[in-house]
């Protein structure tokens, strides 16, 4: 079990590693604005091993503590990566790229995971099918409604490039989509392995779906984010953070209309204590963003805060 799950993540990690690559190619071509490609293609495409691994654990495995700890868990560990890759990297990100557009994403993250706590704290009373339907709709129309919106950004401070003659949107568009395949089956080979690894050990299913699952279906967010601030592109690397975390929620809306039972009764205070965790940790990413955009301050206070929150979490956890 333990070689089908690193096999499964070093399948996950190169192929997410020519992401970065493609995304910004195809940023240059259309024109769009690196946040909003950051969030739209790197946020999808990097988020299918959760959409995946979530889907088999749920449905077919009926393991909704691990399929949900993957979620919450990815989102924790996606904004550690960021806090981390901002400090290593704190050199080589302008002090211009802070600018509030790139921040769309953050703030629409925190309103779907307070919505998301509602409904939790709601369906712990409220045994009520539809009206998670309605809910779990609402989520999916503001992921779509927040997308529409932020592809209508065009891009003030990029320098738009005219495909440079080297590729063309529609190469770019086969490899991310022949990527996104293997990609998805790496994710199912990894949903299998955690869920044999948390039936034969001691651990709980939270515990590993938060922790091993996560690190490792995240591992292309991680190896995106460094590529991309290697080259100092802060806001792509933003989108892709948090535009990955947004996808993730609305993972749990869709498997919620499609899971027979109401899934969010069956979330354990354990994972509502990570998805708070999540919005605590991207509120304080965008307080020290907003002051580095307003300021151009080069103080990493906030990315210490965030990496030491998340280290509390999984002692607590452990």
């Amino acid at each position: 079990m333990w070689l089908r799950f690193l096999l499964a993540a070093l399948t996950i990690f190169f192929a997410g590693r020519y992401l970065s690559d493609l995304a910004d190619d195809t940023a240059e071509i259309t024109g769009l604005s690196k946040g909003f490609i950051g969030a739209l293609i790197l946020g999808l495409i990097t988020s299918l091993p959760e959409l995946v691994g979530t889907l088999t654990a749920v449905i077919f495995r009926a393991n909704t503590d691990l399929g949900v700890g993957n979620i919450f868990g990815s989102n924790l560990f996606n904004i550690a990566i960021l806090a981390l890759a901002v400090l290593v990297f704190a050199t080589r990100i302008k002090s211009e790229d802070w600018i509030h557009g790139s921040l769309f994403t953050v703030y629409m993250g925190i309103c779907v995971g307070a919505f998301m706590i509602m409904l939790i704290c709601l369906f712990h009373e409220l045994h009520a099918r539809w009206w998670e339907e309605l809910g779990n709709i609402a989520v999916l129309g503001f992921f779509v409604a927040g997308m529409w919106l932020y592809s209508r950004e065009r891009p003030k401070t990029d320098t738009a490039h005219v495909n440079k003659g080297q590729h063309s949107l529609a190469r770019d568009m086969t490899f991310i989509v022949i990527l996104g395949f293997v990609v998805v089956a790496a994710g199912v080979l990894l949903a299998d392995s955690c869920d044999e690894i948390a039936r034969n050990t001691h651990m709980t299913s939270t515990f590993v779906g938060s922790l091993f699952m996560a690190m490792a279906t995240s591992f292309p967010e991680f190896v995106v984010t460094i590529r991309l601030l290697e080259q100092g592109n802060i806001r792509m690397a933003i989108g892709n953070i948090f535009g990955s975390n947004l996808f993730n929620l609305c993972i749990i809306a869709f498997v919620g209309l499609i899971y027979r039972g109401t899934i969010y009764s069956t979330i354990t205070g354990q994972q509502v204590v990570l998805l708070a965790a999540s919005i605590l940790m991207s509120g304080t990413f965008l307080i020290g963003s907003t002051v580095r955009a307003l300021r151009k301050t080069s103080i990493r206070l906030d990315n210490i805060i965030i990496l030491v929150l998340y280290l509390c979490i999984y002692f607590w956890l452990y």
